[in-house]
């Protein structure tokens, strides 16, 4: 596992780690390393867990929906403040049916997954990296950090936002990549992007 000497840098950001580069996930054993390529030219972004969210849908506006069945239906058949609660919570619930089934819909046709798969011929798209004595561990860890940066964040380090790819070619594997990631991290001169220890 890598070690960062040396004095608490002011540029280490101190908030959730992966804050946020896109592709790389903690998950409850490890961490889980997902090829760039996957959400590349789409609408969709891999949230915290892991899962592919589609952007396209306002944050909220599904939640709305819900609530606006729920309340439109409870005026229209509720005769009274009991039977109007019942058709609200009915409302509710076949709106959250339908903004499922909606949903389901939207990310079955326009699949990431599969159209990731039928241009790379049934490659994966993830790989979790659980050992932690492995180089795989070390490149997310490195990464992590990274992504952590002010630096980074600010574009002042990696400015053509080459860490997803890199990271993704480090874990397979590729030994440049994995010195890319080295020299973004330790740099011989620029800002100090070393963590407290």
């Amino acid at each position: 596992m890598s070690t960062f000497p040396g004095d608490a840098s002011v540029d280490f950001v101190k908030q959730a780690p992966t804050d946020r580069l896109p592709t790389l996930v903690r998950t409850r054993s490890g961490y889980r390393v997902f090829d760039p390529a996957l959400i590349a030219g789409t609408h969709y972004q891999i949230d915290d867990t892991g899962t592919l969210v589609w952007t396209r849908l306002p944050a909220g506006s599904t939640a709305l929906a819900v609530l606006a069945v729920g309340a439109v239906s409870g005026l229209l058949l509720g005769d009274g403040w009991l039977l109007t609660l019942l058709w609200f919570a009915v409302g509710v619930v076949v709106g959250t049916g339908l903004a499922g089934l909606a949903l389901t819909l939207v990310h079955t046709i326009d699949s990431p997954e599969r159209r990731y798969r039928n241009r790379t011929c049934g490659a994966p798209f993830s790989q979790d990296v659980t050992d932690r004595g492995s180089r795989a561990w070390e490149l997310c860890v490195q990464a992590e950090r990274l992504a952590a940066t002010r630096s980074w964040v600010a574009g002042r380090v990696d400015r053509e936002r080459q860490l997803p790819e890199l990271l993704w070619a480090g874990v397979l594997g590729s030994g440049w990549a994995a010195e890319e990631i080295g020299r973004m991290v330790n740099p011989s001169t620029g800002p100090d992007l070393r963590a407290p220890a």
